[in-house]
């Protein structure tokens, strides 16, 4: 008896010993992150079964889904979103320790790399997504759009929220890493705006320049300093 007691008792140990070697990330987390001078904030909902790893992150601009791997404290994930006419995955590769993952992620086609912490918070909500301004006939370029890239035989989709006061035009676009900041006018029926990012260490920026029509802006866009043009449509929702 005394035998099968102790042999109960280490069986216990070595379980629990293993489990905190291998502790489970179910739950929400809130992802801090620095990519190339960009500081952004989301949260992630993620679910452990035995080595997978799979969920959601949303920074605002709505959620996107996570895979990945956990190896004893070593935890990889990755997720693809669009933007700026260009489908990126974002890949983390964390360590866990006392309540939280940090480490770096890369930015892949673009090889544009940065940090990250991930804190356990399970009463983290999502966060809340940019406000739409109303549209209306002095501000017709104002809320969500859908855009639509042809890049050199690419295509690519992305989604814009606008702001109009006059004739100056902000707001951003992007997925699941919060979006890129964007800049522009309004002069009638034209419109433009660019945005900008890094790409191995080079500013790239995107110039759209188009005609808004019956609650459609068709166009161009142009990529410097690469060169790089093509056509957009952005249809209105």
């Amino acid at each position: 008896m005394k035998k099968i007691v102790i042999s109960a008792l280490l069986a216990s140990v070595f379980a629990f010993a293993q489990a905190q070697d291998n502790p489970s990330i179910t739950g929400t987390w809130k992802l801090h992150a620095s990519v190339a001078g960009n500081e952004s904030d989301s949260v992630c909902a993620f679910t452990q079964k035995d080595s997978d790893l799979t969920g959601t992150c949303d920074g605002g601009m709505g959620p996107v889904k996570i895979t990945g791997k956990i190896d004893g404290k070593k935890i990889t994930w990755s997720f693809s979103t669009e933007m700026n006419g260009s489908t990126l995955t974002v890949k983390y590769d964390g360590t866990l320790d006392a309540g939280k993952i940090t480490g770096t992620l890369n930015v892949d086609p673009y090889s544009v790399t940065g940090d990250f912490t991930a804190t356990f918070s399970p009463d983290a909500t999502l966060p809340a997504p940019p406000p739409v301004q109303a549209r209306d006939a002095n501000s017709p370029m104002a809320g969500k759009w859908k855009v639509h890239m042809s890049i050199a035989g690419n295509e690519n989709q992305s989604v814009c929220n606008f702001t109009q006061t006059g004739a100056d035009l902000a707001g951003q676009c992007g997925g699941g890493m919060g979006g890129t900041k964007i800049t522009g006018k309004v002069d009638g029926k034209k419109v433009t705006w660019s945005s900008t990012m890094q790409y191995q260490g080079t500013d790239l920026t995107m110039k759209y320049e188009g005609t808004l029509d019956a609650g459609k802006v068709t166009g161009t866009l142009t990529i410097d300093p690469m060169g790089v043009s093509g056509d957009f449509t952005a249809t209105a929702e």
